[in-house]
């Protein structure tokens, strides 16, 4: 056999990009759009984690069919959009930012006033964060939730005294002191939040010391960043 006439096998990476751009075409009204714009990605970068990003992008948009704000979608912002978060899907690695991202992009396009220039200013927050930073500002945006998916290790306290560093090491067990304090303060410092330091000692309420600490821009980016459900109107 001449080499020419060798059978092109394709990896398996290559084969997991055709599958996204496949699923991303047979997204209702934005599938072609999103498809040629995720080819370029695909065909660059070879990575196992963008194509599955897109993949599952493309059925959390197929769920959210009915909501999608149709005239955002013809405009160049959405294609501008796309862009934006595929080329930031590609450069990461870390499993909160994808999803982050991914979050980003869906409550833009079912938006009923969507704005490109403040999601593509999220976007790039959250390029510059690490996995850390998104996985506090979900506690923080909803502390009860996240309490009561740990099987409430918080709870409503009941001791005389505590610290955001304690109720945070009881909501991040694997994380060590440092990791919190420098987390905190970058959020701090993001104006994320409008609470400097973790060490002060507070009155016990529990996980209710967290509640109501965002500032409005925190409550914005977590508005973002939390995914949209299917149930939602």
């Amino acid at each position: 056999m001449e080499e020419n006439d060798k059978p092109i096998r394709s990896t398996p990476t290559e084969v997991t990009g055709e599958v996204a751009a496949i699923a991303l075409n047979a997204v209702p009204m934005v599938g072609g759009v999103l498809s040629n714009i995720a080819n370029t990605f695909i065909e660059k970068r070879q990575n196992r984690r963008l194509n599955e990003f897109l993949v599952d992008l493309a059925e959390r948009l197929r769920q959210l069919e009915t909501r999608v704000n149709s005239e955002f979608v013809r405009k160049n912002e959405f294609e501008n959009l796309a862009e934006d978060i595929f080329s930031k899907a590609a450069e990461t690695r870390q499993d909160e930012k994808l999803d982050a991202f991914k979050s980003i992009f869906l409550n833009t396009v079912i938006s009923d006033r969507p704005s490109y220039n403040e999601a593509a200013e999220i976007a790039d927050l959250v390029h510059r964060w690490q996995d850390r930073h998104v996985i506090l500002l979900r506690i923080l945006a909803d502390p009860l939730a996240a309490d009561h998916e740990l099987g409430n290790v918080v709870g409503p306290g009941g001791f005389l005294m505590t610290s955001i560093s304690a109720i945070l090491g009881k909501l991040l067990p694997n994380w060590n002191e440092d990791q919190i304090d420098r987390t905190w303060q970058d959020l701090y410092d993001a104006q994320i939040h409008r609470t400097p330091g973790t060490t002060t000692v507070i009155t016990d309420g529990g996980i209710h010391q967290l509640e109501n600490r965002l500032t409005d821009f925190g409550r914005k980016v977590a508005k973002y960043i939390v995914g949209p459900s299917a149930e939602q109107r």
